[in-house]
């Protein structure tokens, strides 16, 4: 895990407490001390410097993670880029960067990770997105919203497979943390208005928008322990959760089942509804019959 932000040292933090042997991922940022995490209960304790966004450095983080602990059990992915520009401004070095930090850098630590899990029939991958992904027409921040989007669907489709191949306690997760005044957000809203400078009303939203983001950082991190214990994996398995909502209300037996059986659809998901009798992959309407004007 990226431990060296408010969001990543509150997730270390919450392991460390659990009792779990931890690696520490920085790259300019060194974290806190070993001591500091031992100090808290952390079995054990590895600090690792890498660029998530170049496959090379995640290869090497991976080699010393297993060479250290022999395996890895759970694997948390919660470094974010964030550029806020119109979209036909931002430089595509820019946008492309930020894909690589929130999507590439997943992917590839995923990919380097899951065979061992799999051999294994069991582990747990905790995506930390965000309500971005979820949110369509947000205008300014392109590379955020595509990238956590399409993380939110690969965590689904990497549950899938294992769901296909029936390893049940291989589990994953897409989180949203909370509003966290981490420092990419307080940068990102501070700078609005010089950011956007032809857009001074959007700017100033956006500069106001910070004082709600009052959520402690520890939330997401105790959220993402009690996943990691499996607890959830039959109903959350592969979804999207709001670390928002009250885990114990969603997972009473109702919400649960709720959930699980599809009794209201897309809970927890990516979709898209459809005016209309548009058939979905199983045959079952997505919306109710329609007659279209004049036909």
């Amino acid at each position: 895990m990226c431990s060296a932000g408010a969001i990543g040292q509150a997730i270390a933090e919450c392991f460390a407490v659990a009792g779990a042997q931890l690696v520490l991922v920085y790259n300019r940022t060194q974290p806190a001390a070993k001591e500091h995490f031992t100090g808290l209960g952390a079995a054990d304790v590895l600090a690792v410097q890498c660029n998530v966004a170049e496959l090379p450095s995640c290869q090497e983080l991976v080699r010393q993670a297993l060479e250290v602990f022999g395996t890895v059990d759970i694997l948390v992915n919660n470094a974010g880029a964030n550029g806020l520009e119109p979209m036909h401004v931002q430089s595509p070095d820019s946008f492309i960067h930020d894909l690589a930090v929130n999507l590439h850098g997943p992917y590839y630590l995923m990919r380097l990770l899951m065979p061992g899990m799999r051999a294994q029939r069991s582990g747990c991958v905790l995506n930390i997105t965000s309500r971005a992904g979820v949110l369509p027409n947000v205008p300014f921040s392109t590379s955020y919203h595509a990238s956590k989007a399409a993380l939110i669907n690969l965590t689904g489709c990497v549950q899938a497979e294992a769901d296909v191949d029936g390893l049940e306690d291989v589990h994953l997760y897409a989180l949203h943390p909370g509003g966290v005044r981490s420092e990419m957000t307080l940068k990102k809203y501070k700078n609005a208005a010089t950011t956007l400078p032809d857009h001074p009303a959007a700017a100033a939203q956006l500069t106001q928008r910070v004082d709600a983001y009052n959520d402690s950082p520890y939330l997401n991190g105790m959220t993402c322990v009690a996943l990691a214990t499996g607890l959830a994996r039959r109903v959350l398995r592969g979804r999207y959760f709001d670390v928002g909502q009250d885990l114990e209300d969603t997972l009473k037996p109702a919400a649960a089942d709720a959930i699980t059986r599809g009794a209201d659809r897309g809970l927890y998901t990516l979709h898209t509804r459809y005016l209309g009798t548009v058939p979905d992959g199983s045959g079952a309407v997505l919306d109710e019959p329609f007659a279209f004007p004049g036909f």
